[in-house]
Formats: structure tokens, C-alpha cells, sequence
């Protein structure tokens, strides 16, 4: 482990991409942690957003060197095919369609097109932070059909849901949600089948708490003997969570530990599942770099077809074309880091990224190249 670093016992610094919250790097916490691990532990980090974290402030530089952090398929918008984006662009391209999308998505680019480049020709695209805004752009224009990417994990689904149901409840006919929203338990379920990642430990992030899907999560632990910890995303969070699968490893009891066993349902987190029982069922679908899994994504109910917007426009979603250079799946599939990619910081950099992990925010590549770059 490298040495805290002089100047004082803590390392002052401020994240916002959860808003302000509290990132001081504590030495009583780096120490325990540094006593804590006695054997190799590989820890798959879930959430992008921790991810970025870790490497904004170079925690990776500072933990344990028995302590290896994979980093997962956590970015929603990483893990989007380019058969999806195709879709999205097919679709915008429509007459009278205004496509409303989080602004990450812009520049990721499908078989040829992205959204960016057909709003250069002329597409009408909003970007949007929640999918309330989209629903609102449908009442300001309602001679235009408003579609909104829905994009997301789990922890975004009740806000799209709710969105749905209030048009719904309004009569409001012109818009509609393109629904690509992902399920991690299963796609991890996957991943964690490969007996060469060797992961012993899973950092969740708090954002599973919005629906209180966590026996998922239990399960996934329990099934392949993990050790596993919800975490905020400050740095303290972050080594609390680290510290918790650490001592699950070293009492040998992981897999009848149970992490969310403090968690109790809220009236919020029960009107969420509410909502997204009447808005959506699971189905197979498709991952970037992972393929296809069982029971990995939503589409929206029948009953509701009038708001799936690849219904309405009949459109299906197929195979794309990837980027030969670009080696995102094996990155987001925890089998690969960015440095490891040939393309990485000279074909591909932020300025002029090639796949979806130097695009978006929380990509890993994104975050390798703004805060590793200079330290690889």
C-alpha cells in the first residue's frame, strides 16, 4: 500500500457527481483496511459513478496491493449495443419526432450514426436530465411525438415508469419511451460464471436502494459465494463498503452474510415497485461485450403499448456494427482495463472517443484517461 500522502492524516477533496458530498480520505480507514487484507481479493466495483471516484482522487494508488479493483458493467450507457443506438437514431429520424435523451448518449455512436451527428443534419434532439422533462417537452408540442431514450439500470426504471402512467392517466398520446433500461443482477450472474475473473467480493452502489431490489443482489452473493457491500459514493463510503467484503472474506462466512439485511422497505421504495410491476416485464436482452441474457431487461407492458415507442414506429432492434478498435467489452466485462487497449489515449481520447467507455461521464475509459492518464 502507498503511503498516505504527507501534509497531514487526511486529503481534502470534492466530488459532485452526486451532488457535494464528502470525499476526505481517511488514514484510520486506509490503516484498517491495509491490516484487514492478508490474502490476494479481487472486488468487482459495480457502479460507475464509485468507479470514477476511486480514480479521481487515486484511492487506487493507496489501498492494499493485495486488493484488486475490477471495475464492472456499472455505465448504462456503455453497456448499450450498437444495434440499440441504431434503433434510437432510426427513430428520431422519423417526421415529427423529437427525441428526448440524456446528453451522455449523444456522441455514442451505432453502426454509422449517432444522435449528435443526425441533430448536425437537422434531427430535432433535446437533451433532457429526467424523464418528466421529456413528458413535458409532449405538453409544450403536442403536434410532435416525444420519444424518450430510456436508458438506464434498475435504479432509473421508477422515474420512466412514473412518467409513463402519468401520461397514461392524462390521455396524453404523443409521447412515448424507447425502453432500454438494463438489470444488473443478471448480467453479473453472468459474468461472475467465468471462473478466470475470480472475484471474491461486490461493491454495490446505493442506487439499488430506490426499489429495494436488493434480494437479487443477496442471491447473486449467496450463489457464488461473495462477499458483498452497499456503499455511498464518497471515498469514506467507498473504504467502509471495501472494509465490510473484506471481513466477510476473513470469517469465511460470505455466503450466508447478508448485506442488506439492515435495509426495510420505505413507502417510496414499495409505490416503486409498484409502478414498475404495472409499466414493465423482463425479457431477454442483449449487452454490449456480454451478449444475450435471460430476464436482463424491461419492455413495457402491452396494456401500455401506445408509449413503447419500438412498437409504435415498428422498429426492431438488430445487430450493430462495433468498432473494430475498440475493446469496451472485454473492459466492462472486468476482463481488461483501458491501458490494456491499443486504441486507448491515441486513437481513442476524449476529444475523439471511439466506443461508449470514453464517451460517457462514467465510463471507465472516460475516467482512466481523465484522472490515470499521466500516472499509468
Amino acid at each position: 500500500m502507498n503511503p498516505v500522502p504527507a501534509g497531514g492524516s487526511e486529503i481534502d477533496c470534492m466530488d459532485t457527481s452526486e451532488g457535494r458530498v464528502d470525499n476526505i480520505v481517511p488514514e484510520a480507514l486506509l490503516t484498517e483496511l491495509q491490516t484487514l487484507v492478508d490474502r490476494p481479493i479481487r472486488v468487482m466495483v459495480v457502479c460507475g459513478t464509485q468507479t470514477r471516484t476511486i480514480l479521481k482522487y487515486a484511492l487506487d494508488d493507496l489501498l492494499p496491493d493485495n486488493l484488486d479493483i475490477v471495475t464492472g458493467p456499472g455505465c448504462s450507457v456503455c453497456v448499450m449495443p450498437a444495434g440499440h443506438i441504431d434503433a434510437f437514431v432510426k427513430i428520431a429520424l422519423q417526421p415529427d419526432v423529437i427525441t428526448a435523451t440524456c446528453e451522455d448518449l449523444l456522441r455514442v455512436s451505432g453502426s454509422t450514426e449517432s444522435l449528435a451527428s443526425i441533430k448536425a443534419k437537422g434531427a430535432r434532439i433535446e437533451v433532457v436530465d429526467a424523464p418528466i422533462e421529456a413528458l413535458n417537452l409532449a405538453r409544450k408540442y403536442p403536434d410532435k411525438i416525444v420519444v424518450f431514450t430510456a436508458v438506464g439500470f434498475e435504479g432509473a426504471a421508477p422515474d420512466v415508469a412514473e412518467a409513463i402512467l402519468e401520461a397514461a392517466s392524462e390521455g396524453i398520446v404523443n409521447f412515448c419511451v424507447i425502453p432500454s433500461i438494463r438489470l444488473l443482477p443478471p448480467s453479473l450472474d453472468n459474468l461472475l460464471r467465468d471462473p478466470e475473473l475470480n472475484i471474491r467480493g461486490l461493491l454495490c452502489s446505493a442506487h439499488i436502494e430506490a426499489i429495494m431490489d436488493t434480494q437479487a443482489y443477496a442471491d447473486l452473493a449467496r450463489r457464488h459465494h461473495l462477499a458483498c457491500a452497499v456503499s455511498g459514493f464518497s471515498i469514506s463510503d467507498i473504504l467502509e463498503g471495501l472494509i465490510s467484503i473484506v471481513k466477510q472474506i476473513r470469517s469465511g462466512t460470505t455466503e450466508w452474510s447478508d448485506p442488506f439485511a439492515g435495509m426495510t422497505p420505505t413507502e417510496e421504495s414499495a409505490r416503486s415497485q409498484d409502478m414498475l410491476s404495472e409499466v414493465f416485464f423482463a425479457v431477454e436482452t442483449d449487452w454490449r461485450g456480454i451478449g444475450s441474457i435471460e430476464g436482463s431487461g424491461f419492455v413495457i407492458r402491452d396494456e401500455l403499448s401506445l408509449y413503447d415507442a419500438i412498437k409504435r414506429f415498428n422498429i426492431r432492434f438488430k445487430k450493430g456494427e462495433e468498432q473494430i478498435l475498440c475493446q469496451c467489452a472485454e473492459i466492462i466485462s472486468g476482463r481488461s482495463t483501458p491501458n490494456e487497449c491499443p486504441a486507448f489515449g491515441i486513437f481513442c481520447t476524449s476529444r475523439h472517443p471511439i466506443g461508449p467507455c470514453m464517451v460517457t461521464q462514467d465510463g471507465i475509459c472516460s475516467s482512466y484517461f481523465r484522472y490515470t492518464f499521466g500516472r499509468l
